[in-house]
């Protein structure tokens, strides 16, 4: 028994081998068919041929006695890691950044040092202004900044806006961009800096500084009336399969109350709801809220507050929470069952389908 045990054991390690080697030559072909593609002017992204790859794969494994679902989010990651390197190749490629020069304010930050990555696989010359860099990145940032071509502030709504009125005396000569995710703090800031001769862009990615693939990501587009500056802007997340929804710079916020004010809300109150003790059973949907409250509770309290505290359409938002909260408690007081349905249902219709 026990050999028949080991014997079996070395040929799945062998498998297990295997497939790691198989997977690495998936992606490396991939990355010849991205070359392949960028060669003729075509998208990365073939989401009808990767349908068809994930078809294909479901119908194989149902035929061996494999579940679908296995096969199809194997081929998922290898997909997702396949397009990863495509991207990575197709930023290098594009070179957009080639013998420029950019500084990027609180690139000492979670996003300031994705955004330094960004930029510098276009091949930028990126220096960060910090105080929280090492000194001599920081004072070599903060020469810079006068006279690069772009200059990128991925600091607080706050320290952006003071920055940007600080700026109004000696503009920077390059263009200007935010990626704050409030906008609200730096409209007169941005309107104050253009009127001293600056080109100012803002935008708000709309994913953590963990993405590595822009694939589906959304990043907003917020209209500050120069089109060049946007446009120069834009041109940075070309080369990707990023989604650029554009924005007026007033709308900004309103959208964000619904986006990043009521989902934060919701889950930092889950998360004070929790028992002190950690339940020895936990469901899937237990799981799934707390990890998404486990997420929000760990970014920093400062861009989280001024997210909440400073978007003028913050308190709509989370008093709409309250209330649905109270709607909900009050049905279960009255022991109604239909109301309870009714709640139900009016979720479902503004929820989407899964």
């Amino acid at each position: 028994m026990e050999r028949e045990l080991e014997e079996v054991r070395r040929r799945i390690r062998q498998l297990d081998g295997e497939l790691v080697e198989r997977a690495a030559e998936r992606v490396r072909l991939a990355r010849r068919v991205g070359e392949i593609k960028r060669a003729a002017g075509r998208p990365v992204v073939d989401y009808e041929q990767e349908r068809r790859v994930l078809d294909a794969a479901g119908a194989a494994a149902a035929e061996r006695g494999l579940a679908p679902e296995v096969a199809e989010d194997l081929l998922a990651r290898l997909i997702r890691a396949a397009v990863t390197v495509q991207e990575e190749d197709g930023l290098r490629h594009a070179g957009t950044g080639r013998g420029k020069q950019a500084v990027v304010l609180g690139g000492a930050g979670r996003m300031g040092r994705w955004m330094g990555r960004f930029l510098e696989a276009q091949g930028w010359e990126v220096a960060t202004a910090d105080p929280a860099a090492p000194p001599e990145e920081d004072r070599l940032g903060r020469e810079r900044l006068a006279g690069a071509d772009l200059v990128v502030a991925a600091t607080p709504p706050g320290r952006t806006a003071a920055a940007y009125r600080a700026w109004c005396a000696a503009p920077p000569a390059g263009v200007v961009v935010d990626i704050a995710s409030i906008k609200t703090p730096l409209v007169a800031p941005i309107r104050a800096l253009q009127a001293a001769g600056a080109r100012v862009a803002s935008i708000h990615p709309m994913f953590g500084p963990s993405a590595v693939l822009l694939r589906g990501a959304d990043v907003v587009v917020c209209d500050t009336g120069d089109g060049e500056a946007t446009a120069a802007v834009e041109a940075l997340f070309a080369p990707t399969t990023a989604h650029l929804v554009r924005l007026p710079l007033e709308e900004h916020d309103r959208l964000m109350a619904d986006l990043l004010s009521l989902a934060h809300a919701a889950a930092i109150a889950f998360a004070l709801a929790l028992p002190a003790a950690e339940h020895p059973v936990r469901s899937t949907t237990f799981q799934a809220l707390e990890r998404v409250a486990a997420t929000v509770v760990r970014e920093s309290p400062d861009v989280y507050y001024e997210i909440q505290a400073e978007n003028p359409h913050s308190a709509a938002a989370v008093a709409r929470l309250g209330a649905a909260l109270e709607r909900l408690r009050a049905v279960l007081a009255a022991a109604d069952r239909p109301a309870f349905a009714e709640l139900l249902a009016e979720g479902r219709r503004r929820t989407p389908n899964t």
